[in-house]
């Protein structure tokens, strides 16, 4: 005979009572130690991610300990020892409670997490700018699969078949996932701009398609690009991601701008050279958004059909600088090659005629 079989009714309650109230002295303990201990040195970390990892992992101890007195508590009585029915009931009772303890947890984990990352990237002055509907369609998506996934495996705990369920659910994803497939594409190419970032908000990029303009907007479905016009472009995000795209803010917005010319054969090209380097200096200093520390740069390219061609490097700080920088330097250095002399020539094409072999004149009878 045990020692349980063998007491008394009081002294069955006494344990009992004395298990769960072990339990709650030893959670007002931990609670104690969390506040005198481990709360201060979070509040003196500068980061908001430690609160969000410790809050929920200390009250999964705290119920976890009460959860564990209340189990062995009520499972020390005779009568549930004595009643295999009731003892099973109260096994798959606990059971449910801890799942529900774990998807409470890892729930207020993620959205923690999240909601973390959000206000962190709004801070960064190259983070996106808007970030709110995106996690907030993240967490919605992540949460429906954890409540899922709990309510399955609570119905298994409590002992029915799932299989049914599970079966029925995989046939009604598949349906729903070719329904949907476009849209789901669309989805998960979203995900993959804003992890990935190959543009961001505010970025002037050009598609391999010709079209260029600035990202007004990177949404769950598509993406806005706001052209030159005025106009907007909305994209689908999955052939956004599929296409060759050139990002002019990346790595930075300082670029190279580069402008074609082209003199006479008969010009001195040492001359042309050290003129062009002083008009470009000239314009670089007066156009707002030029690079001024940037030292121009000449570079002879080859003899065309009725010029010898050259390039002259410019730079710009931002993408938006460098037409006006472009029409200046042009038209100031027209002016100065009137002024020197320097010609810049026409197109010249010399077509030689030659009579048709065998050609023969009719004359007149």
């Amino acid at each position: 005979m045990t020692f349980w079989q063998s007491a008394t009714p009081a002294q069955d309650l006494l344990t009992a009572g004395g298990i769960l109230g072990a339990s709650l002295l030893t959670v007002i303990l931990v609670r104690l130690a969390w506040q005198r201990l481990l709360s201060p040195f979070v509040r003196r970390t500068e980061t908001e991610l430690d609160d969000a990892i410790l809050v929920p992992l200390r009250r999964l101890v705290l119920w976890g300990i009460f959860l564990l007195g209340l189990y062995y508590s009520f499972g020390s009585l005779e009568a549930v020892q004595s009643n295999p029915k009731v003892g099973s009931l109260w096994g798959k009772v606990m059971g449910i409670a801890w799942v529900l303890l774990a998807i409470w947890t890892t729930l207020r984990l993620f959205n923690g997490v999240v909601a973390w990352y959000v206000r962190q990237a709004a801070e960064r002055p190259e983070g996106a700018r808007d970030l709110t509907h995106q996690a907030g369609l993240v967490r919605k998506a992540v949460n429906i699969v954890l409540l899922a996934l709990g309510l399955f495996y609570i119905l298994q705990v409590a002992g029915l078949d799932i299989s049914p369920l599970l079966a029925g659910g995989a046939i009604g994803g598949l349906a729903v996932a070719l329904a949907l497939q476009d849209t789901l594409s669309n989805l998960f190419a979203g995900f993959y701009l804003n992890i990935d970032r190959p543009v961001k908000e505010g970025d002037f990029i050009r598609l391999e398609s010709g079209e260029e303009g600035f990202v007004e907007e990177i949404g769950w479905r598509n993406t806005k690009v706001r052209m030159w016009a005025n106009n907007v472009v909305v994209i689908p995000n999955s052939k956004l991601s599929q296409s060759i795209i050139t990002n002019y803010y990346l790595p930075q917005q300082e670029m190279s701008v580069y402008v074609w010319c082209g003199v006479s054969y008969d010009s001195d090209l040492q001359y042309v050279e050290e003129v062009t380097v002083e008009v470009a200096k000239e314009v670089m200093q007066r156009v707002e958004g030029s690079d001024t520390e940037w030292e121009p740069v000449v570079r002879w390219k080859e003899f065309g059909d009725f010029a010898i061609t050259f390039v002259t490097v410019l730079r710009v700080k931002e993408f938006g600088a460098q037409y006006k920088l472009q029409s200046e330097f042009i038209k100031a250095l027209h002016r100065r090659f009137q002024e020197e002399g320097i010609e810049i020539p026409f197109p010249i094409r010399t077509v030689i005629l030659k009579p048709a072999t065998g050609e023969t004149h009719a004359g007149y009878v």
